[in-house]
């Protein structure tokens, strides 16, 4: 015999004999009286329906919403790794900068207000875009050599000892 979901010895409350039927339906809706004790001594009886009346004994069913097949296409999906792939490719392809131009100009001011003289505030358009492009080939190499540090270690995920093992080893930065 093959195996199955249920098992065949046990019944279904749709299932049940006659008597059993009459039986709860002439008591009504079950319900479990509760006793419980108050702190003064006095015992007092809980009543709890667990069915309601309407539904003859049962719980109702979740009624499900039927939808018809064609109305709802499942999305495709690619497979994992894929859609990286292709962003890499659309990356490496693009000539344009990565970092927003506004963000990055207000970081180089709030840097400039901090740590350069007061009589230094201004910047012209020209090295503020070196500087940008400066930063970002920078922050390249630095991931790259990262991802090499990290399949190196038989990973896939960058860590931040990563970030460091490949700055100490490229002589770039702060070495600690």
């Amino acid at each position: 015999m093959a195996r199955t979901k249920h098992f065949a010895t046990r019944t279904r409350s749709g299932n049940r004999t006659d008597a059993n039927a009459s039986s709860s339906q002439a008591a009504g809706p079950t319900t479990t009286p509760t006793t419980r004790g108050t702190e003064g001594g006095v015992n007092t009886q809980q009543t709890n329906p667990t069915t309601s009346p309407a539904t003859g004994g049962r719980r109702p069913r979740r009624a499900r919403q039927t939808m018809p097949r064609g109305s709802q296409k499942k999305p495709y999906r690619y497979k994992l790794g894929t859609v990286a792939l292709r962003e890499i490719r659309h990356f490496q392809k693009q000539t344009n900068l990565l970092i927003p131009a506004a963000s990055f100009i207000r970081q180089v001011r709030s840097i400039t207000h901090a740590l350069a003289p007061p009589q230094i505030n201004r910047w012209t358009a020209e090295a503020l875009v070196a500087l940008q492009e400066a930063a970002e080939d920078y922050l390249v190499g630095l991931f790259s050599d990262s991802m090499l540090c990290a399949i190196h270690a038989r990973r896939v995920t960058l860590t931040r000892k990563d970030f460091e093992l490949a700055r100490r080893l490229g002589g770039k930065g702060r070495p600690w």
